[in-house]
């Protein structure tokens, strides 16, 4: 008697990933013509087939799980009817085991209402990165935390790996220099496996190579973290040791740029240092 096949468990992710994304999908922004009332929300099998120049039968096996030849071409061509976004895109690709297909062009234009917001956050630091951890705003209590590093500066140094292991003044104010150096290169190790294809992220990792050996030795070592909310401390020339605990939020209309504040604790003496700094003219 024949062995039953085994299930690939990639092949059921993928087709469970493609129903969630079609019942999820807006019938009104797919340039279908309007049709009657639907028993269930988001587009029919049927619906995604033509829309994406797919099969109806073959479409329904890639939903199904079945173990099936798929191609870069459909796969993009499922994405563009699903409505899905980039980072939907490189997931997609990735449960077909097909590499991540170039990213569209990401504006590094800061929206206008992040920007605005990051001046509500005050006396809080914060500024805002990009996923090559590119520096693209922040407000003045990041800039009286870092000081004059973060002016007058060629925009490719405007980064916090760069600024952490080539500036020396970001390096004397932070105590815990070394544990920060590990857990940021391990940040952009992992970072690394969905920018193969961004020029960007090559221009940097290469010139910290170059110049920087204790970021060549730690890159070497391969490790790799996620982000995790902790505590960091600030030794500044000012008003002395800061102690602030820092958040990573995502930005929903713009998924490649990421908020990064840092916050002190309630009635510390962190809080009236920090209240102080902001304060301080100039």
């Amino acid at each position: 008697m024949a062995a039953t096949p085994v299930p690939d468990p990639g092949r059921k992710a993928l087709g469970a990933f493609l129903r969630s994304r079609r019942e999820r999908a807006d019938p009104e922004g797919t340039g279908l013509p309007p049709g009657g009332r639907r028993r269930t929300p988001g587009l029919r099998r049927e619906e995604v087939s033509l829309l994406s120049g797919v099969s109806l039968t073959w479409y329904t096996w890639l939903e199904q799980g079945r173990d099936i030849n798929v191609s870069p071409q459909i796969l993009l061509a499922l994405a563009r009817a699903l409505q899905l976004d980039e980072v939907e895109r490189a997931h997609l690709f990735r449960l077909a085991g097909l590499p991540a297909p170039k990213p569209a062009e990401r504006s590094l234009d800061v929206p206008h209402a992040v920007r605005g917001f990051l001046d509500t956050l005050l006396p809080n630091p914060a500024f805002v990165i990009d996923r090559c951890f590119d520096v693209l705003a922040w407000n003045s209590a990041q800039e009286e935390i870092l000081g004059s590093a973060l002016l007058d500066r060629p925009r490719r140094e405007l980064n916090s790996v760069w600024l952490l292991f080539r500036e020396p003044r970001v390096r004397s104010l932070m105590p815990e220099w070394e544990a920060e150096a590990r857990w940021l290169a391990g940040l952009l190790r992992q970072q690394a496996a969905y920018e193969l294809d961004n020029p960007r992220f090559t221009e940097l990792v290469d010139e910290l190579l170059a110049t920087s050996e204790e970021f060549a030795a730690l890159w070497e070592r391969h490790d790799v973290v996620e982000f995790r909310s902790s505590v960091r401390r600030y030794r500044h020339p000012v008003v002395g040791d800061l102690e602030v605990s820092y958040v990573r939020m995502a930005l929903e209309e713009a998924p490649w740029l990421s908020l990064i504040c840092h916050f002190p604790e309630p009635g510390s003496e962190s809080e009236g240092r920090l209240r102080k700094l902001v304060t301080l003219p100039g």
